[in-house]
């Protein structure tokens, strides 16, 4: 192994120190099995486990009892100071959850890829989980968290990567990065919440806080890919291994040239867990099918993701071009028979003009967007005559979400301005009178989720999202 401090022990191996963050009995088991695999490790390796209680793990391993706040979620930020305090003891430093079985491979790597990388990267991880017919599935990719395609770079011998999902219950620093993240005082801070809750920004800090970002080494995916032993998300979230093993192949293609680097518009919003971010892996939804006519034979979708949405339309004998998310999403619905037209919005819109479509399909973006009433003219001027425009939206003017404005609870203070929370609260009538005035007539709004079972004016104010449908 390589030596990225020129410390080691008296046996002459690399000092590595292990702090595990553990509540409850529920992983004690596996906790235990953890324990076992880091004291397997050919380092030399300590152990230390912050708890809500005391614990009996052998003599080998220390527990430090005590929450850092009365919130139980605050236990992943007692690792910090147990990190700092060892800060010139040892030339690895990790931290974990308890049930993250991280292997010799998983450690070698690290070694191998960070002399090559800039001085403010560090090399990440990615969780994966095994389901009973022993299928491989990441669950740290879902919802609004993607590649950026920008961010691929060679490194001397290895490709890397940005995920903006910097969480993976995992990550390792060496001696010199941990200084640099304690001195960047971003790091030994009272708990709090920031893009994430607590036990996340506890995990991601030296990245999202302290000066550096994480990378993934994607030439060499599989060793940094770390089994998240319960399991606890298969079938739930996450997307097949195989699926990002594709995206990776696109992403190796923009290193060497051969694929756009290109992201169409900010997707993800300030929010806590990023709430009302773009979904880039959206299962097809029968409301907004059922609006599209069946007739269409020209789609356009502006805002497409893996493209399971447009292979439906597609199999009604449509054709279905897409303005995707990013280059790297528009690829996996290229692979499904999508017309993809790769780059930024404003670079998008501009390459389709003159042309027209029997149906425009817009869910979930607009309210991302900074100037979403003149985008929504813009898109208008591709709905042919005869053609239908279907547009929806969370639904921002609930009752819940009007009274969390008002009392400035929270992540609602956010909503506030677009600048704080990435968020522009459009709503349907807004939405309609823009159609209006491009000549396309509203004919149906219809609210979904839950609530809507009620009618009346009411039910605008408990529905979770809201649909439209316009034509020309």
């Amino acid at each position: 192994m390589m030596n990225p401090t020129g410390a080691k022990s008296n046996s002459g191996k690399l000092k590595l120190l292990v702090v595990i963050a553990s509540f409850g009995e529920k992983n004690l088991k596996l906790l235990k099995r953890m324990i076992q695999g880091y004291q397997n490790l050919p380092l030399a390796v300590d152990v230390m486990v912050v708890s809500d209680a005391p614990k009996d793990l052998g003599p080998a391993v220390k527990v430090i009892v005590g929450l850092p706040t009365s919130n139980s979620w605050s236990l992943p930020f007692a690792h910090k100071p147990v990190l700092a305090q060892n800060v010139d003891h040892y030339d690895l430093f990790a931290y974990a959850e308890d049930d993250m079985e991280v292997t010799e491979a998983n450690i070698q790597a690290f070694l191998r890829v960070t002399p090559q990388l800039a001085p403010d990267e560090i090399a990440g991880y990615f969780r994966y989980e095994v389901d009973q017919a022993g299928a491989w599935s990441l669950p740290d990719v879902h919802g609004g968290f993607h590649w950026k395609p920008e961010s691929v770079k060679r490194r001397g011998d290895y490709t890397v990567a940005e995920f903006s999902n910097e969480h993976a219950g995992f990550y390792l620093l060496t001696q010199a990065q941990l200084k640099q993240v304690i001195a960047s005082g971003g790091f030994l801070r009272e708990p709090y919440e920031g893009r994430y809750g607590l036990p996340e920004t506890a995990c991601t800090d030296p990245y999202t806080s302290c000066g550096f970002r994480k990378v993934i080494c994607i030439s060499t995916f599989k060793d940094f890919l770390i089994h998240h032993a319960s399991n606890r998300y298969v079938g739930q979230i996450g997307v097949p291994l195989s699926f990002c093993e594709e995206q990776i192949q696109t992403q190796m293609a923009i290193a060497s040239g051969d694929h756009p680097a290109t992201t169409l518009c900010r997707t993800e919003t300030e929010l806590l867990h990023g709430r009302w971010s773009k979904n880039f892996y959206e299962k097809p939804r029968d409301e907004v099918l059922e609006l599209v006519p069946a007739n269409a034979k020209r789609i356009l979708s502006i805002g497409c993701g893996w493209g399971v949405t447009e292979a439906k339309l597609k199999k009604r004998g449509a054709h279905v071009t897409a303005v995707p998310l990013d280059s790297i999403i528009g690829a996996a619905a290229a692979k499904l028979g999508i017309d993809v037209v790769y780059g930024t919005l404003a670079e998008c819109l501009r390459n389709l003009e003159g042309r027209t479509f029997d149906c425009v399909l817009m869910t979930d973006l607009l309210h991302l967007l900074p100037s979403p009433k003149q985008v929504l003219r813009q898109c208008a001027q591709f709905v042919g005559p005869g053609g239908t425009f279907v547009l929806g939206g969370p639904n921002l003017h609930s009752f819940r979400l009007l009274i969390g404005r008002a009392l400035g609870s929270g992540d609602h203070r956010k909503l506030r301005s677009f600048d704080q929370g990435g968020i522009n609260l459009l709503g349907p009538g807004t939405a309609a009178g823009c159609l209006k005035d491009s000549g396309m007539n509203v004919v149906a709004v219809h609210w979904s989720g839950p609530g809507t079972a009620v009618q009346g004016p009411l039910r605008r104010f408990k529905a979770k999202s809201w649909l439209l449908q316009a034509r020309r």
